[in-house]
């Protein structure tokens, strides 16, 4: 049975179905997802620092030291030396 109403419901859940597939593709990705926002930790290590800097804090890993950094239009955080490109590195 293909009546008006049940071709317009097809047309609307395949719109929605392509819409869908076009936001997951425009998102960038970083090993499967964004990358995580930095710890409140690593934020307030670089409070008071410029980029570049040295910096340190605390986390479930111990003492993580590394340089204070932001991508464009993000917060400046301590950047562990050992974090990927692109972000801060995953929580083990």
């Amino acid at each position: 049975m293909n009546t008006p109403r049940l071709q317009v419901l097809r047309a609307v859940m395949a719109s929605c179905m392509a819409l869908y597939g076009i936001a997951l593709c425009a998102q960038p990705t970083t090993g499967g997802g964004m990358p995580p926002a930095p710890p409140p930790e690593s934020l307030a290590a670089c409070k008071t620092l410029k980029s570049g800097q040295d910096c340190n804090f605390s986390s479930p890993q111990g003492t993580l030291k590394g340089s204070c950094w932001a991508p464009e239009g993000k917060p400046l955080a301590c950047r562990p030396l050992n974090a990927p490109e692109g972000g801060m590195p995953p929580p083990k």
